[in-house]
């Protein structure tokens, strides 16, 4: 038989607080907007920038945005806003 999974430490402080996952620090989210625009919550901080490639520390992964004339157009805690023709998006 299989163990019901048992509620991490994050899951239980949102329950108790009554707040959604995502402000307990639970897993990042990713927004894709067509292939221009790019939304990421959660994230950790930039490990590499550049016009055609970004590396996103997303703390048990890496997230890889591949593009051209790649802009980041806004960014605070957690939060973080790419423009740009996007070729692709793949979690290393």
């Amino acid at each position: 038989m299989d163990k019901a999974r048992r509620p991490t430490l994050r899951e239980k402080t949102a329950r108790l607080l009554d707040l959604p996952a995502e402000a307990a620090g639970g897993p990042p989210r990713l927004t894709l907007t067509g292939d221009r625009d790019l939304y990421l919550e959660g994230y950790r901080g930039i490990l590499a920038y550049g016009r055609e490639e970004l590396h996103v520390d997303g703390g048990q992964w890496v997230l890889r945005v591949k593009g051209r004339e790649l802009e980041i157009t806004a960014m605070r805690p957690g939060q973080l806003r790419v423009a740009g023709p996007i070729d692709g998006v793949e979690l290393v």
